[in-house]
């Protein structure tokens, strides 16, 4: 109840500030936006899924490998034995 009343309060003090600014309006042209999706499905048409999908979970799997040494490798530091 006490949360939600300054909750309350910086809501109310975040909009009086954002009420300031102007109103932003966007205008995208179409023929742009057509013109970014047909060059996404020509790259998608030529590259090979299968063996992008390999790559990308291999690079995937090579990255996780090294965070678990990294970690097994901080906490051989942080244990006393030495």
């Amino acid at each position: 109840m006490i949360s939600e009343f300054f909750l309350n309060i910086v809501f109310n003090i975040v909009t009086g500030l954002l009420s300031l600014l102007p109103d932003i309006s966007w205008s995208i042209d179409s023929g742009a936006f057509s013109y970014f999706l047909d060059v996404v499905r020509v790259v998608g048409y030529l590259l090979p899924a299968p063996t992008v999908y390999a790559i990308v979970s291999l690079i995937i799997a090579i990255n996780i490998f090294k965070i678990v040494i990294s970690l097994i490798k901080t906490l051989w530091d942080l244990l006393p034995l030495v």
